[in-house]
């Protein structure tokens, strides 16, 4: 019996030890959180799956839209495409352009019989991979156009159905008339110019150091062209 309390005392002795030793009650509350973690986290994980999943239902949904123009003909997108360059007018043109041509296309989610989303019908691309093989590989850059297009509507306050290019007609509204003001096709620039429109920082800023410093924030978050589309550019 003695020798047993002997044994009980030794270990627990050893136990209080380790307790008090920084490292080894670091290495011991690492081995309970780890513990901790391998029983939680199938639990975790199946919710969390279940939340991102109806995120992602939630944010790749598409409202039916609807324009008052015509849809673009392959044609007119070319030509459009071709003259990109030669004005800011011409940019927000080809935007425009594209964003009506939404209206008229098939992006609608494919959801399977359980209710997942397991894709997307074609849209944009696969009009363009049909119809305009040429500017097929362009898709990215006429997606940067479109939310070009996109920014200036939400500027400017504008809903469906009216089309971006009533927005081109004069009476200019004032952002784009400030837009058009400098004839300089930069699309960084235009798109940086309407980011910083939109900027919740730039409500009642006076100090002209705060201004600038708002405008360099938009202007990196400013899309970029793709290395292609400026090397044509040169």
């Amino acid at each position: 019996m003695a020798c047993a309390a002997v044994d009980i005392g030794i270990f627990m002795r050893d136990k209080v030890r380790k307790l008090m030793d920084p490292v080894e009650r670091d290495r011991i509350k690492r081995e309970l959180m780890r513990d901790l973690r391998r029983i939680r986290r199938p639990f975790y994980y199946a919710q969390e799956v279940e939340r991102r999943r109806q995120l992602a239902i939630d944010r790749r949904k598409i409202n039916r839209r609807r324009t008052t123009a015509a849809m673009p003909t392959p044609e007119e997108l070319l030509k459009a495409w071709d003259e990109r360059k030669t004005s800011r007018e011409a940019m927000i043109r080809l935007g425009g352009m594209i964003h009506d041509l939404e209206c008229y296309v098939d992006n609608y989610l494919k959801i399977d019989e359980n209710g997942k989303v397991v894709g997307r019908n074609r849209g944009i691309r696969g009009w363009l991979r049909d119809n305009m093989p040429e500017l097929s590989p362009k898709y990215k850059t006429l997606m940067r156009y479109k939310a070009l297009a996109v920014r200036l509507r939400q500027v400017t306050e504008t809903k469906d159905p009216t089309p971006t290019s009533k927005l081109l007609k004069k009476p200019y509204h004032a952002a784009v008339e400030k837009i058009l003001a400098d004839e300089k096709p930069v699309f960084s620039q235009v798109y940086g110019a309407l980011e910083y429109m939109l900027a919740p920082e730039t409500v009642l800023l006076d100090a002209p150091k705060k201004r600038n410093k708002v405008r360099k924030k938009a202007k990196k978050r400013s899309v970029a062209l793709p290395k292609g589309e400026k090397q044509a550019s040169k």
